[in-house]
């Protein structure tokens, strides 16, 4: 025993002498494997300013991306010392790269900017790796396009292969012009001539006359050299020139009537220019793409290996704003195709939301104000049928004249000469017409008010619904030009796989088909939108054409949906779904203004026949009194004979009637069984019609579940559709597939996104058509009212046993 006990104890220490001795021979952090370190050079043209690539070349967002993507692989350094600035030279930039090759402390340069980028394209040795993303013309400027690889050792940049004669024919298209002035910078006609003279080679051949104008950071040289017959201005990079004096530069031919287009894009569009064929530059994935090479090098590659092409396509884009200022319109083949920038005039005050709308309509609407007017014209009614069961009192005046004979005989009781006075009160003490009348008229006002709001709810139906129209169009107009420019960058790639040898001119052929089929959709598109604009403008009775800016509705529209989840907790499951459809069946069967219609009508139809009855039995009775005063009196006959009695001045009479028509030759039978009848067809009217409100409101209630479990699932279909037109559409970049592959991706993308948007707008229109059914808009009244809703709906389904609080849905919607 004591054996093993020695054993085991010599097993322990040996276990922890080997432990210790590991941890010994371990490294100190300090002596940890340090990362290869890689020092890059970075040439600079100059002094760049705050517009176009000059804005993230001062943010060193190349050198950021380059960190990020290499980290805890190598140590990147930025050698402030090798941190140069050309001075706009190109002879002082050549200079430098010389310096920088020889450097035996730089491992790799990277030429940021068009100046240091043509140096280094002049070169056909380099001592290590190059690295130049900035090609203007890579034809003009020596490097190769046939492989798609610079083929040079040492060397790798980046070109878009963008055309100044392509912009040219764009700007050519949009607008005519004969004399172009050309706004440079002063730098790049100096160190690259070749490009102006291309330039002017380019004009030439479209009869245009060219009018270069060097600027550096300031526009004052423009405006002493621009020729007066100028009419249009051609912009290229202006490195140098500040953000102020651009923007001055642009109100300057803005003001002149002169319209511009910028070779840089976008974003030069967005401060004013009047056109663009090139798209916004995506800075981070060009920094990411050069950062990628730098990675791809550091890694082993070779550069003139890698791929020198990246694509930036076209994206036409117009300033709107700038075309009306200059009052230049592009024509609608152009506009089809075009991103437009404030297409919507600025001044425009009138801006509509589905709130407004409906508003405006309840008081502009001629079928509403009629409806107004037959209320109206109901109380009228009522009163006058009332007057027959008040006093009649009337009073009059007359003048007699007789011959003296008469007038003798008369005793002083009827001069030749006189004039009277009379009164007379009638008072219907009973009559059952009468009081049938009145009651027929108070039911048939209740009928009024009921069509009037029938009237009310249609116009509000068909207001809302115009609306949705109008932003319905506008989105599916929108979708139709994303596709046109997606098919627009697409003939761009096949171009590009043209160029490269990967692709034959029969794919170019048929992209350009499909740009002209999508501007056939993007022109029908526009025309259903303007058609929805004009339906709009007649139901809010304004000019048809007047313009208007809109207000998106959509599932969170407070207006539409007071909480998403709190209605769709009633319609979550069939039972739910089951009660909260009686639920809007007894909601609409109390609320629905046909039915009151009818119920007041077949009211009254039950009085007439009721009057019918009593016509075998009840007489009218009636109190009448008349009074007549003689006031004056001339002529003959004035005075009374002796012995003869004489009359008083004044005569009045009561009398008290009653009457009775014993027959009337089978009328009273013939009106009893005619108001039988008709009661008995205005119930039959009420049962059909209570069984279309029920079909209606229910029908609508099945069509709006659909439509809102369409929603997610056509999203869904959406995103799966565009990560599928991504996938495909890279790899018909790179030659992996064929063009009709990507045509089926690009239609199921299209198809897939038309079908997300109409069916939000399909559920909107269903939930409009709902609530018309019920016969009630609670999103358009008070919250109040709205709330209410609520109450009513919450009680009805604890009626039916069924606790909606408890439950925890998920919206359909998101």
């Amino acid at each position: 025993m004591h054996h093993i006990y020695l054993r085991l104890r010599d097993y322990w220490a040996i276990m922890v002498a080997l432990i210790g001795l590991s941890i010994f021979l371990l490294p100190l952090p300090s002596q940890a494997k340090s990362l290869p370190t890689v020092r890059i050079a970075v040439l600079y043209d100059g002094p760049h300013s705050d517009l176009g690539i000059g804005t993230f070349i001062r943010q060193g967002l190349i050198q950021k991306e380059i960190l990020s993507l290499t980290n805890g692989e190598f140590d990147i350094q930025f050698p402030k010392a090798f941190q140069i600035h050309g001075g706009w030279s190109a002879k002082k930039i050549d200079r430098a790269l010389t310096a920088l090759l020889r450097q035996p402390s730089v491992d790799m340069i990277l030429t940021l900017g068009i100046l240091g980028t043509n140096a280094a394209l002049q070169r056909k040795e380099f001592a290590k790796p190059v690295i130049a993303p900035f090609v203007i013309d890579a034809e003009l400027q020596g490097a190769s396009l046939t492989t798609g690889k610079s083929q040079i050792p040492n060397l790798t940049y980046l070109t878009s292969f963008k055309s100044f004669e392509r912009d040219l024919q764009a700007f050519l298209e949009i607008v005519p012009f004969k004399h172009l002035a050309l706004i440079e910078d002063a730098a790049i006609p100096e160190a690259i001539p070749q490009v102006l003279e291309k330039i002017q080679r380019a004009a030439r051949a479209n009869g245009i006359a060219i009018n270069p104008i060097r600027v550096t950071d300031s526009i004052e040289p423009l405006w002493k050299q621009l020729p007066p017959e100028t009419d249009a201005v051609f912009v290229v990079p202006l490195f140098r020139l500040p953000g102020k004096e651009f923007d001055s530069m642009v109100q300057g031919l803005i003001d002149r009537g002169l319209p511009s287009f910028s070779l840089t894009g976008r974003s030069e569009v967005e401060r004013g220019i009047f056109a663009s064929l090139s798209p916004e530059t995506d800075a981070i994935r060009f920094a990411r793409r050069v950062a990628l090479n730098v990675h791809r090098i550091l890694l082993g590659e070779r550069a003139e290996d890698l791929p020198i092409t990246i694509s930036e396509g076209e994206e036409l884009t117009i300033n709107m704003a700038t075309a009306r200022a200059i009052n230049v319109w592009p024509s609608f083949r152009i506009l089809t195709e075009a991103n437009l920038l404030n297409e919507e005039p600025k001044g425009i005050a009138r801006k509509l939301s589905l709130y407004s709308v409906v508003r405006e309509a309840a008081h502009v609407n001629l079928d509403l104000a009629a409806a107004d007017r037959q209320v109206s014209a109901g109380i009228s009614a009522v009163q006058s049928s009332r007057s027959d069961l008040l006093p009649q009192i009337s009073i009059g005046s007359s003048a007699n004249l007789i011959d003296k004979d008469r007038a003798k005989g008369g005793f002083g009781n009827n001069p030749e000469k006189a004039a009277f006075a009379q009164g007379s009160f009638k008072q219907l003490l009973y009559s059952d017409k009468a009081w049938t009348n009145y009651s027929v008229e108070q039911r048939n006002q209740e009928s009024r008010k009921a069509d009037r709001r029938q009237v009310e709810l249609d116009v509000t139906q068909e207001a809302a619904l115009a609306y949705l129209q109008v932003l319905q169009t506008k989105t599916i107009e929108s979708i139709r030009k994303e596709n046109l420019k997606l098919t627009r960058s697409n003939l761009d790639l096949a171009r590009i796989r043209e160029q490269v040898g990967a692709a034959s001119r029969d794919e170019v052929f048929r992209w350009e088909s499909e740009i002209a089929n999508g501007r056939i959709d993007v022109l029908n598109a526009q025309a259903q939108r303007q058609q929805a604009a004009v339906s709009l403008n007649r139901t809010l009775y304004r000019p048809l054409e007047e313009p208007f800016q809109t207000t998106e509705a959509g599932l969170e529209d407070p207006i539409l949906f007071h909480d998403v989840e709190r209605i769709f907790v009633y319609v979550n499951n069939p039972r739910n779904f089951q009660v909260f459809r009686n639920f809007q069946v007894r909601e609409g069967l109390q609320l629905a203004p046909e039915l009151h219609g009818l119920q007041a009508r077949i009211a009254a139809q039950q009085r007439i026949l009721l009057n019918t009855q009593r016509e075998f039995w009840a007489p009218d009775l009636t109190l009448e009194s008349d009074v007549n005063q003689r006031m004056a009196q001339a002529g003959t006959g004035q005075s009374t004979p002796p012995g003869a009695l004489s009359q008083d001045r004044t005569t009045w009479n009561l009398q008290l009637g009653l009457s009775f028509p014993l027959y009337s030759g089978g009328a009273k039978e013939a009106n009893q069984g005619q108001a039988l009848e008709t009661l008995r067809q205005l119930q039959l009217e009420r049962e059909a019609t209570v069984g279309r409100i029920e079909e209606r409101i229910r029908s609508t209630i099945f069509e709006a579940g659909a439509s809102s479990a369409t929603i997610r699932l056509s999203r869904e279909a959406s995103y799966a559709a565009q990560q599928n037109l991504r996938l495909v559409r890279d790899q018909y970049s790179r030659g992996a597939v064929d063009i009709i592959k990507l045509l089926d991706s690009q239609n199921a993308a299209l198809t897939s996104n038309l079908n997300a948007a109409n069916a939000v707008y399909e559920f909107l229109i269903d939930i409009i058509n709902i609530h018309r059914s019920v016969g009630s808009f609670p999103f358009f009244d008070s919250s109040q009212e709205l709330e209410s809703w609520h109450h009513r709906l919450e009680a009805y389904f604890q009626e039916q046993g069924i606790n909606t609080k408890s439950e925890i849905i998920r919206s359909p919607f998101k």
